[in-house]
């Protein structure tokens, strides 16, 4: 009787565990799949903002171009 008690504590000790590590690796591949998704979002917006800038820059570069010449 003992060995039937132990061998079916021992089955639901070994599910109880093997439920929480499923949860915790299903947590952790959620939350790295939300991670890489903002870091996408951040890098487009400054790529955005980086070819904003660069077309500012070429705007001022083609007015001192302009300035130069016209004198």
């Amino acid at each position: 009787m003992k060995r039937f008690i132990l061998s079916i504590f021992c089955l639901i000790f070994t599910l109880n565990f093997s439920a929480c590590s499923s949860k915790t690796q299903e947590d952790i591949t959620t939350t790295r799949g939300t991670d890489i998704t903002e870091l996408l979002r951040t890098i487009i917006e400054k790529e955005k903002e980086i070819n904003e800038l660069t077309k500012k820059l070429e705007a001022c570069e083609s007015q001192n171009e302009k300035q130069k010449i016209a004198p």
